[in-house]
């Protein structure tokens, strides 16, 4: 097992010349990325930053964005992401909890990175820097790789240690997924600071390039994919963004292979019409921050059978899956919490030995989803174990109520949660995402029709958009609360 760090450098001679970053004008070739890459972290080496240190990094997309990252990596430090959308104080917080040797700032984040005890200017450090040695790589799959916190989407976000044998579990992974090659461009529009991050080293490895946007600009976007981008991250929203952007087929995206989504479903009416516009390339991946990514994927081929698009994919071979049952049975195919076990799993909750000891069952990892498994291996989520709800004495988990709802042609997302009743004990309510002219009725009658009353929300509350969180995640309880403070809705009985 060794550092993931050293992809970085494989076929390093043969690769030196061709592009590895692309911001604006400025095109760093993979010999002049490596460069600057053990120049920073020497650099790095020179501030006392060693093995297991934290070190933060708030920017935006960018080349210098990488050259930090991968030069944290190189000095053997722990790379500590800091969303700029977080805003300064979840950001302070996150800093006081990872208690970072130093943290770097691009300008455009000084205010939202929060209180830093030791900033460093993330520019001016990187463009006065000297050519300079970085101490050795140390390969340990047990130290920690990065500390990142989780989108805080069900509660207060935890902090999730990886180990190098995890992020290395993860780089394999997603090369087998995408096969990628020194003729692949990535796309970086999705934020560094999260998913978007594990292309890095695969893409370089392989002697590709990654394109990077400091803003997600559509028009910026839809540029690049119809101009060489071979494989693209993003969120489902933006996907619809795009779609609603301007109009375009399939012929003018001639090199793309990979759109990939993730973080959030989406529904098969919209994996329908993505792959009508964008031509039959999506794919999505599924993961967690402690197992980051790539649990399972679902490939392009795979995503134009109609009847697979509700799943998130195939677990990947090296990492095994399995789902606890109600009786307390580990089965490979059935229906119950999905365990996770294999290297993408070393992980743990900082600070935290109890939470990360209940957050196991005989070694493997408790993801918390509750999901299923057919004979064909394809993996489907059902929904949260912790949202689980109990109304009239009936279990109803608010995933399988949010997609059928999502199958409605005029419901574009949906949020189903409890609400305390004196009569049912909790009252399932949804918030749907529709067009001005929705029938409230109609859709209720819908969701009737094909899984029942009981999973048929009592209330159901339309609004043009559901709030979303800094890394784009809709958050169960602030849907919760924004319905609260909205007009009553269309009351429904069961």
């Amino acid at each position: 097992m060794t550092h993931p760090i050293r992809a970085l450098y494989e076929n390093r001679e043969a690769k030196a010349e061709r592009a590895a970053l692309i911001e604006g004008e400025v095109t760093l070739t993979h010999g002049e990325l490596i460069d600057r890459v053990e120049a920073a972290a020497g650099d790095l080496a020179t501030r006392g930053v060693g093995c297991g240190d934290r070190v933060g990094l708030c920017a935006r997309n960018g080349w210098r964005h990488v050259v930090a990252y991968l030069a944290i990596l190189r000095a053997g430090a722990v790379w500590t992401p800091l969303n700029p959308r977080n805003g300064a104080r979840l950001n302070g917080e996150f800093q006081t909890r990872a208690r970072p040797a130093l943290t770097l700032i691009d300008e455009a984040s000084v205010e939202a990175a929060g209180a830093s005890l030791r900033p460093l200017p993330l520019e001016a450090w990187l463009d006065s820097l000297m050519a300079g040695a970085a101490p050795a790589v140390v390969d340990d799959p047990e130290a920690p790789f990065a500390l990142k916190f989780t989108g805080g989407s069900t509660g207060v976000p935890k902090g999730v240690v990886q180990s190098q044998a995890s992020g290395a579990a993860a780089l394999r992974s997603l090369q087998d997924f995408y096969g990628f090659t020194a003729d692949d461009v990535n796309l970086a529009v999705a934020p560094l600071t999260h998913g978007s991050s594990h292309y890095v080293l695969p893409v370089l490895a392989a002697g590709g390039a990654h394109v990077l946007l400091p803003e997600p600009d559509r028009a910026a976007i839809l540029r690049e994919l119809k101009a060489r981008v071979t494989t693209v991250f993003m969120p489902p929203t933006l996907i619809a963004l795009l779609m609603g952007e301007a109009e375009f087929r399939p012929i003018d995206f001639p090199r793309l292979r990979h759109l990939t989504y993730s973080a959030a479903p989406m529904s098969p009416d919209r994996i329908a019409q993505a792959i009508a516009r964008f031509g039959p390339v999506v794919s999505t991946l599924y993961g967690q921050t402690e197992a980051p990514m790539t649990i399972a994927g679902l490939s392009p081929a795979d995503m134009v059978d109609p009847d697979k698009r509700a799943g998130v994919g195939r677990p990947f071979n090296d990492t095994p899956v399995r789902l606890l049952t109600a009786d307390g049975d580990l089965v490979e195919r059935g229906e119950g919490e999905i365990l996770v076990g294999g290297d993408l799993t070393r992980t743990h909750y900082l600070d935290a030995p109890e939470l990360t000891a209940s957050s196991r069952h005989d070694g493997w990892l408790k993801t918390g989803d509750i999901g299923r498994i057919g004979d064909d291996r394809l993996l489907y989520l059902i929904g949260r174990s912790k949202d689980l709800i109990i109304t009239g004495g009936y279990n109803v988990y608010p995933g399988e109520v949010e997609a059928v709802l999502n199958l409605h042609p005029m419901v574009r997302e949906a949020c189903a949660f409890a609400e305390p009743d004196d009569v049912w004990g909790e009252r399932l309510e949804a918030a749907v995402s529709v067009a001005a002219d929705a029938d409230a009725a109609a859709i209720s009658a819908f969701v009737r029709e094909r899984i029942g009353p009981v999973r048929t929300p009592k209330h159901l509350h339309l609004l043009d958009a559901l709030p979303r969180n800094p890394v784009g995640k809709v958050v169960r309880d602030d849907v919760r609360a924004l319905c609260r403070t909205t007009q009553r809705p269309l009351e429904l009985t069961r």
